[in-house]
């Protein structure tokens, strides 16, 4: 189907007469000439000037700055507890992963569960030393979580 009109169309569009179909009811330019215009708009000449079809000749807008909304989190360095705390979510992931898959043994989810152990147990320990309090936050109840689901699966709560 080809569009020859911007108005809209549907069962409350009114009707335009045959003989009509290039330009629109309204005395807008049609959907073929608006088309023609925007893309003639994107190969503008070096100096940034396109001509319109009535003639006249208008500037491009400039793009202005683009800023970054927040400051690059590469420049901060994570302390211990941030890093530790990381690769305690990241086991949880692979534990959570391999709990939801009927095909994989609890036998092999067992050495993930000795790792959640350890690591809750080491992240705990280290808790005092962050001075961060957001972080701290973070790595406790990560700690906790993971000594809760390491208790749960020797305990037999998924057999």
């Amino acid at each position: 189907m080809k569009l020859h009109s911007t108005q809209a169309l549907g069962p409350t569009a009114s009707r335009v007469p045959v003989g009509t179909a290039g330009t629109s009811g309204q005395g807008g330019a049609s959907f073929d000439e608006a088309l023609t215009r925007a893309t003639q708009a994107k190969h503008l000449p070096p100096g940034g000037i396109s001509p319109l079809s009535s003639g006249s000749v208008q500037a491009a807008a400039p793009l202005g700055e683009i800023r970054a909304t927040m400051p690059a989190m590469a420049s901060r360095v994570a302390s211990p507890t941030a890093q530790r705390t990381a690769a305690l979510l990241g086991v949880l992931e692979d534990y959570s992963q391999k709990m939801g898959d009927a095909d994989v043994p609890l036998k092999e989810i067992g050495s993930l569960v000795e790792a959640l152990g350890s690591m809750a147990t080491e992240l705990s320990a280290s808790l005092a030393d962050e001075p961060d309090p957001r972080i701290r936050e973070l790595a406790e109840q990560s700690a906790t979580l993971a000594g809760i689901e390491s208790v749960k699966f020797r305990r037999g709560d998924y057999l």
